[in-house]
């Protein structure tokens, strides 16, 4: 990533806007920023930071908390920036959460954080936006992440390194040493391989442990403890099983026996039974044959009557024929009296109607004269509308008059206002530009002001700082001194006894192995406490300690020294310029400014209002005279309208003369025609209805009288026929040898009755005959027979047949029990085959697991073993440089010592000391050196992250830390490194 142009805006120290255009640097590649304390140099960067992923580069201060106390309220704080990507070019625009003046009315609002990244590549200059990747605050954030391929705090340890935390990657933990590196060098593939064969190893754990599983449930169904057991227990099971169908076979022989015997006694009983149930079947018909004697004497009878059936029928008919005839008559006799009486009620209502032709006639001539009356009533209407619409004229014209003289009226007094206004608005805009620079001056004078107010709060907070560092500074020099004389001590006494100690060993005429002497005169004698190695190796260590704590405690001395002189430097020049008002306090001057302010905005105002007031009274005088025109028109036509409307009233008085009163409503005219008409169209309608229905009813009459006569002929012939049939069907009962009309009718039977008579007494006598016979047969089968004793053979057969069904159920039992066992026998052989190919699996893929995973001497899992090699590369890289501004003094190197037993292994970093030939942890380094060491650190990343092509581009990188603790030579070494590093391509700042 490399920065194209950065847009502040109302952010931390900047007021207003400020654009810094990196393109300006054009092929340089290093750059200084530079500046007092305060000025607003690490800004810059938290305003790189904050467009990016929306927090400062130290993350120690919120977007929202990083708005100008200087800017005006109209400003909003926002960051634009523009960056490369590769061969790609981005945009972000993002604000974060403030307050700012409300659209409509006073006071203020609370404006939402937002943000918005767009992809210009290919666009040129600043006024295309290019295409939204992301919009919001999260989703812009989520996207730069996937893009530079850091979160926040990791792009604060590699590329932009703040205040405070530009040590943090040197000094960091492995885990939060190992995140940064998985994102530079793209290592998440080793770390799915971690996961892989840990997820293999498990899941083959757990087919293992499903296998045993099975294989347990398979012994413990069977009910076995061993396979050697379950084999056993089948073996005896089959033996058993051979057994027991033997004696199946034995016993089935003895039960078909028993059975066999059952069965003949069963046929003896059937056929003495059989003999019962015959002679008991014949007694039963015989009972029956009485009543089968009568029944065939009935059949006799009913057939003789069946001849009879036609002349009966016949008889029926002709008594039908006479019934129908004389009902036919009487209801001929009751028509003719109806229409008779009809006849004399419609010849009453004729006379009635024809009384009433004088009433006929008036109606007449009542609708002629309303037909007289409709042209005179319509000629009135059109007067009614004429009068109408000129009133309605009237009425428009005077109120448009009315209108017309309220509208310049109010035209004439707004001139008036609008004369006064555009007076007292040039009075106050003449004062504007006396009143702009009042507000400028003010509001300078309160920004210095605040300015003095802050250095001074930093000031007091220096020298109070000053004062605690250069308190520590003398306790650790103190302490730093008594260890040093103890070490001295120390170093004298263990000098001194490691030569009483050489002394101890010589022999008399053998060489010394210090000088090479034979003669050893003056031997040297141990005095008093001997130090160990361990004691004054301890004592160096403490020494040191104290020297790294001393220098510390001198460094922040300097650096409070240099901010104290940078403060009080600031607050006299400020005191200078302000005089007394230096003293007065910065709300009051706040306030002054604020006044001014508003003063001046108005006076600004009253400029703009002037030409609009001018302008709008030159309108209204204009409007003034159109209004004056409009106001004559409207009185001319009203005076018009009045004439017309007396001469239409003079022509309605005149028509409303020549028709009556209530008749001059049309609808009222209309309304009574209609009624005339209709009562005219009543009287002549029921005329003509009297005449027409009396004619009808007569006509009626005659028809009844002639239908009379018909029908008594027919009812007199119908009653002769009847007679002659009834002698005749008499004479053929008494041939027939029925006593009478009644002896017949009992004998009578429907045809289907007849046959079902005979059908009954036909399967009577061929059931007794059936019954005869099988007597007979019966009695021949059952002769000789005795009765079997068919308990005795029941209890027999049961027997035998309970000890069969027995063997069978222990036959099926062990059957099961043996198929039971043989499937068992072959699961078990099944699941241990798969269990052994599980088991040597999981020896090889478990190993790995434990392997990759961390299980091993050094607690290093796979990925942290790349990361482990790459991290050597890194130190070697970073090596380099460390050598040269150290003067050859420290080695960046990997350690594969564990902090802590339980802790992650192989990323910590430590310094070998050439000096002391000894590798100690990085946290022992001294201020000075510790900057060193961090500057190297981070210039060998980027170097070999750049040199592995990981996918990051590390393109850029920013140091937002002091140099100040550097004496010169070292401070030479670093900035030639930086040099070192931008000429190869990146962007140094």
């Amino acid at each position: 990533m490399k920065p194209v142009k950065l847009t502040i805006s109302a952010f931390g120290p900047y007021a207003g806007t400020q654009v810094i255009d990196f393109t300006e640097l054009g092929d340089r590649s290093f750059f200084l920023i530079h500046g007092p304390t305060g000025s607003g140099k690490t800004t810059i960067l938290d305003a790189i930071c904050f467009a990016l992923y929306g927090d400062t580069s130290g993350a120690e201060r919120k977007g929202e908390q990083m708005r100008s106390d200087h800017a005006d309220i109209t400003v909003p704080t926002g960051i634009t920036f523009d960056f490369v990507l590769g061969a790609d070019s981005f945009r972000i625009l993002r604000y974060p959460e403030q307050e700012r003046p409300k659209k409509r009315g006073g006071g203020v609002t609370k404006m939402a954080k937002n943000a918005t990244l767009w992809r210009r590549t290919g666009l040129t200059g600043d006024a295309a936006e290019g295409v939204v990747l992301a919009a919001g605050w999260e989703k812009v954030t989520g996207e730069v992440e996937k893009l530079l391929g850091f979160k926040s705090s990791q792009f604060r340890q590699v590329v932009m390194l703040p205040q405070g935390e530009f040590r943090r990657l040197l000094i960091a933990e492995t885990r939060e040493r190992q995140a940064i590196l998985e994102i530079l060098f793209r290592t998440e593939f080793y770390r799915r391989i971690e996961e892989f064969l840990k997820e293999s190893a498990k899941k083959l754990q757990a087919e293992i442990k499903q296998l045993a599983g099975q294989r347990t449930w398979v012994l413990q169904n069977a009910g076995a403890g061993s396979r050697d057991e379950l084999e056993q227990k089948y073996k005896a099971n089959l033996e058993q099983q051979k057994k027991v169908k033997e004696n199946i076979k034995k016993c089935g022989t003895a039960l078909k026996a028993a059975q066999d015997r059952l069965e003949a006694g069963k046929r003896v009983q059937e056929k003495l039974k059989e003999q019962e149930d015959a002679e008991k079947a014949v007694k039963e018909l015989a009972q029956n044959v009485r009543i089968i004697e009568v029944k065939r004497a009935e059949l006799t009878r009913a057939k003789l009557a069946a001849g009879l059936w036609d002349a009966a029928n016949l008889l029926d008919a002709r008594v039908r024929e006479a019934n129908t005839a004389a009902t036919n008559l009487e209801n001929k006799r009751v028509v003719k009296n109806k229409a008779k009486e009809a006849y004399e009620n419609a010849a009453k209502a004729l006379a009635t109607e024809i009384e009433k032709e004088p009433e006929r006639e008036a109606a007449g001539r009542e609708v002629a004269r309303l037909e007289d009356l409709v042209a005179k009533v319509a000629a009135l209407a059109e007067a009614r509308r004429v009068v109408g619409r000129f009133e309605e004229i009237v009425k428009i014209t005077k109120r448009a008059q009315g209108k017309a003289q309220d509208s310049l009226a109010g035209i004439r007094k707004a001139i008036e206002e609008k004369t006064a206004a555009c007076a007292a608005a040039k009075t106050i805009a003449d004062k504007a530009t006396t009143l702009e620079a009042a507000y400028r001056a003010a509001e300078e004078t309160c920004r210095k002001r605040q300015t003095l107010e802050n250095f001074r709060r930093e000031l007091a907070a220096a020298l109070k700082s000053y004062n605690l560092a250069e308190k520590k500074h003398r306790q650790a020099e103190t302490r730093y001194t008594a260890a040093r004389e103890k070490l001295a001590d120390l170093q004298e006494q263990w000098d001194k006894g490691q030569a009483a100690i050489l002394a101890g060993g010589l022999t008399r005429g053998e060489p010394c192995p210090v000088c090479g002497s034979l003669d050893h005169p003056n031997p040297a004698v141990a005095g008093g406490f001997l130090p160990s190695e361990a004691d004054l190796k301890s004592c160096r260590q403490a020494v040191a300690e104290l020297e790294e704590v001393l220098n510390r405690a001198r460094d922040e001395c300097g650096k409070l020294k240099a901010v104290i002189s940078t403060a009080q430097s600031r607050v006299e020049d400020l005191e200078k310029e302000l005089e007394e008002k230096a003293r007065v306090e910065p709300a009051v001057l706040l306030a002054a400014a604020g006044k001014a302010k508003e003063l001046w905005s108005q006076a600004c105002r009253a400029q703009k209002t002037v030409s609009g007031l001018e302008s709008g009274v030159e309108r209204l005088k204009e409007q003034e005279k159109q209004a004056d025109r409009l106001w004559e028109e409207y009185k001319e036509k009203y005076q018009k309208a009045n004439t017309e409307l007396e001469a239409a009233r003079a022509v309605l008085r005149e028509r409303e003369s020549s028709v009556p009163e209530n008749l001059r409503d049309p609808a009222a005219l209309n309304k009574a025609r209609q009624e005339a008409g209709q009562r005219k169209d009543i009287l002549t309608a029921r005329f003509e209805q009297a005449k027409k229905t009396a004619e009808e009813a007569k006509q009626a009459l005659a028809g009844a009288e002639a239908a009379e006569k018909e029908a008594l002929a027919g009812w007199r012939a119908a009653v002769d026929l009847r007679e002659d049939e009834k002698l005749f069907f008499q004479k053929r009962l008494e041939s027939a040898g029925f006593d009478s009309l009644q002896d017949y009718k009992d004998a009578r039977r429907t045809p289907e009755e007849i046959k079902k008579t005979e059908k009954e007494i036909k399967d009577f006598d061929e059931a007794l005959h059936a019954a005869r016979d099988r007597q007979a047969r019966a009695a021949g089968a059952a002769e000789g027979l005795s009765e079997p004793d068919m308990e005795r053979l029941v209890r027999e057969e049961a027997a035998v047949k309970a000890d069969y069904e027995q063997l069978l159920v222990k036959e099926g039992q062990l059957h099961s029990q043996v198929e039971e066992g043989l499937r068992s026998l072959k699961m078990l052989t099944e699941i241990e085959g798969k269990l052994k190919i599980l088991e040597d699996r999981y020896m090889l893929i478990g190993r790995l697991s434990e392997v990759a995973n961390g299980k091993n001497k050094y607690g290093l899992t796979f990925q942290r073993f790349v990361l482990g090699a790459l991290l050597d590369d890194v130190t070697i890289a970073a090596t380099r440089r460390l050598k040269l501004m150290s003067r050859g003094r420290y080695h960046l190197q990997r350690t594969m010592e564990l902090t802590r037993r339980n802790a992650a292994g192989g990323l910590d970093l430590e310094v070998f000391d050439t000096y002391t030939g000894a590798a100690r942890n990085v946290a022992t380094l001294s201020g000075g050196e510790t900057f060193l060491a961090s500057l190297s650190l981070a210039l060998g990343l980027a170097d070999v992250v750049q040199s592995y092509s990981g996918g990051i581009h590390l393109d850029t990188i920013f140091v937002d830390e002091g140099f100040g603790t550097l004496d010169p030579e070292s401070l030479d070494f670093a900035m030639r490194a930086l040099i070192d590093l931008q000429k190869g391509g990146r962007l140094v700042g």
